[in-house]
């Protein structure tokens, strides 16, 4: 079972812990356990049930009000919610859903193709995958879908991701060097992929490295390789103070100017990223 440091629940939901804390003593909104050692940490139940009261949170309801509700009736709010704010989905992301909840490999594996041939790989991450990714994070909080019916679909999507890479042809004419790599707490490699068929697709002679990749090992591949580029992602979740080891070790071997970082970590630790460092905030940062 998973455990979660009241830090690791202020990442995950953007709620300040000292907020947190205080819809525990006042409200009794969250239980935490403790280790043997009288250390207070948080299960993947207590993860779910501050996600959804976050979720009609900022969706206008006051906190008062939601700890006046049971498990079930936030359940049953934030259900109507999710339903609600996927009314103008894609049909195909709907599809992709049901072929996710029945488990049904091969239906997953023919929709992505025909969603590939129909939309192209840039529209169909965007306006498919991504939403659909989205909307599994949101039917896991209401105990809709299990992290299997997940795993399930990122191994087939990352299946299909390097399928589709190993199918462009290499640019020989190109001598523009990229080199995509997860630090070695990142097993995230969705995103990273993605990047690899844009890099690719685009002429680049890429070196795909993967997750988990110790900053000595990454040293001695760039050292070697001699990238233009440097890519990476940063989803997992990650204290300030190993981010800032991270980008301080890189600039030690690699200018951090031709360094690129996407993820949501990205995002939550944009002000101690250094400011050479490219932030993919969106694909037509990474396209540009």
């Amino acid at each position: 079972m998973a455990r979660y440091s009241i830090k690791d629940l202020e990442n995950y939901t953007q709620i300040k812990a000292h907020t947190l804390r205080i819809w525990e003593q006042r409200y009794n909104l969250l239980t935490p356990k403790r280790t043997e050692t009288n250390i207070r940490y948080y299960s993947d139940d207590d993860l779910k049930k501050l996600l959804n009261i976050n979720l009609l949170y900022t969706n206008g309801l006051k906190i008062s009000k939601i700890a006046k509700l049971t498990e079930e009736e936030i359940l049953s709010e934030v259900q109507h919610l999710i339903k609600e704010d996927h009314q103008e989905d894609l049909p195909e992301i709907d599809q992709l859903i049901i072929s996710v909840t029945a488990m049904d490999t091969d239906g997953l594996q023919n929709q992505l193709e025909k969603y590939y041939q129909e939309y192209g790989m840039e529209k169909m991450y965007e306006s498919i995958i991504t939403p659909v990714l989205i909307k599994i994070g949101k039917l896991w909080q209401v105990n809709a879908l299990s992290i299997g019916h997940e795993h399930l679909f990122s191994n087939i999507l990352r299946d299909f991701f390097i399928l589709k890479i190993q199918g462009i042809e290499q640019n020989k004419s190109n001598t523009k060097k990229a080199l995509l790599f997860l630090h070695e707490h990142e097993e995230h490699e969705l995103s990273l992929l993605f990047y690899y068929y844009l890099l690719k697709n685009s002429g680049f002679n890429c070196f795909y490295l993967g997750a988990c990749v110790p900053i000595e090992d990454l040293q001695k591949s760039v050292e070697q390789i001699q990238p233009d580029l440097l890519i990476t992602n940063l989803l997992a979740k990650v204290d300030q103070k190993e981010i800032t080891t991270l980008f301080e070790e890189i600039s030690k071997f690699f200018d951090l100017s031709n360094v690129k970082a996407g993820g949501y970590q990205v995002s939550v630790y944009s002000d101690v990223i250094p400011s050479e460092v490219n932030k993919i905030n969106s694909l037509e940062d990474l396209v540009s």
